[in-house]
């Protein structure tokens, strides 16, 4: 009897093991799932592109993709998974997750980006759809270009946590976005760069303190934005990092002084075509005031040799109608770069120099537009307009503009 009453006492302690076994599986079983959420960016950086006629100074090539993540190598798209939602209604813990995917190549996502804030920062950008340039192909002095590997680009969210006696629950209050780019900037030509690093980007899009509903407005339109911000952040450290734009100031001066000797030399030798052309590509590369006016003052003082009769190509006809075609429009942007485009191919031309200025007046661009008008001055000094072009000098000396129309005379 007792050997039976030890076996009974030894199965009921088997079934209270197996209650409260039970009880811990029940108190930490967890169910969920996992929500696709697309990150639309066909229109992000809609409004920020280059201008047709304008002269790119970076060309940023195809990006290339060596994310280390296995699971983002899986699908090009894939921006990571990060939990989005948790409750805790005891005895079951429910979470979700949000896998975050661009609706492209997210290569494609960041050369756009990279494009398109390199231009709005000041350093006019195109993009190209391979990974080296056509060893054919020419550009100006002081261009680079960008070769980049995509070494990382993710979301992650940060939570809101609500914590009670009955109920535990945490919702998606923040979205961050991150990116880490190796990059790679070179002169057209050259294999080896001028310089080479490692940046990164982040951002983050903030509810303003309440959970997102995936439902909402604000949800929709303004997600993806986070991704703008984080690739323009990169960009800024790229240009910050780098010394981008000293290194192309430097370039530009170099390539001026070599333009404004071969123009001398051409002069001193008879052949004035080529010392124009010269002195127009000093005048296009020059980056500082003084040197686009001393490289006007050397063509001025060229073309007032008797001998010395430039004409006017048909191209640089069809840039001066179109020209002036949309300074009447008010499509100022447009009109200055074919300006420029004119007052580097015939710099000799003093009409070219009195509309650009008037133009940039009236972006109350003051300081360009003055430089443009003393240009004229320089190229014609008894122009019956000259009178006209010094005052207009004065006001914009302070800060004021006229009531100049298209600008076009």
């Amino acid at each position: 009897m007792q050997e039976v009453a030890r076996i009974r006492i030894n199965r009921g302690g088997g079934c209270r093991w197996r209650y409260w076994t039970a009880l811990a599986c029940a108190l930490f079983s967890v169910t969920g799932c996992t929500n696709q959420i697309l990150m639309p960016t066909a229109n992000l950086w809609q409004a920020s592109g280059l201008p047709e006629q304008q002269y790119p100074v970076v060309s940023v090539l195809r990006v290339e993709d060596a994310i280390a993540s296995p699971e983002q190598q899986k699908d090009s798209k894939s921006l990571g998974q990060d939990l989005a939602q948790w409750a805790f209604p005891f005895p079951i813990v429910v979470v979700k997750y949000y896998q975050y995917q661009t609706d492209r190549d997210r290569t494609e996502v960041i050369q756009d980006g990279l494009t398109s804030g390199l231009t709005k920062m000041g350093l006019p950008a195109i993009s190209f759809s391979k990974a080296s340039l056509n060893p054919l192909r020419t550009f100006p002095d002081g261009h680079l270009v960008l070769h980049t590997k995509l070494l990382s680009f993710k979301v992650t969210n940060d939570l809101k946590w609500l914590i009670t006696v009955l109920l535990n629950t945490g919702g998606l209050q923040k979205l961050n976005a991150q990116v880490t780019l190796d990059c790679r900037l070179l002169k057209p030509g050259q294999a080896a760069p001028v310089w080479q690093g490692v940046v990164e980007g982040k951002a983050t899009w903030d509810t303003g303190g309440r959970y997102i509903n995936e439902q909402s407005e604000k949800w929709e339109q303004e997600r993806s934005t986070v991704l703008r911000a984080a690739i323009e952040d990169a960009v800024g450290n790229l240009i910050a990092k780098s010394g981008m734009k000293q290194l192309r100031t430097r370039l530009q001066t170099k390539a001026y002084a070599k333009h404004m000797k071969t123009g001398q030399e051409r002069e001193a030798a008879g052949k004035w075509e080529e010392a124009v052309s010269h002195y127009g590509k000093a005048y296009g590369t020059a980056a500082a005031i003084d040197q686009s006016l001393a490289a006007i003052q050397a063509v001025a003082q060229l073309v007032r040799k008797p001998s010395v009769k430039p004409k006017l190509s048909e191209e640089v006809r069809r840039y001066w109608i179109q020209a002036k075609s949309f300074g009447d429009m008010k499509q100022y942007g447009e009109a200055i770069i074919l300006y420029d485009r004119i007052s580097e191919a015939a710099p000799w031309w003093a009409e070219a120099h009195f509309n650009r200025a008037v133009i940039l007046a009236n972006q109350t661009r003051y300081q360009e537009a003055m430089t443009s008008m003393k240009q004229f001055l320089i190229l014609a000094p008894n122009s019956p307009d000259a009178r006209e072009a010094q005052d207009k000098i004065y006001l914009w000396e302070l800060g004021r503009g006229d009531k100049v129309g298209s600008g076009s005379q």
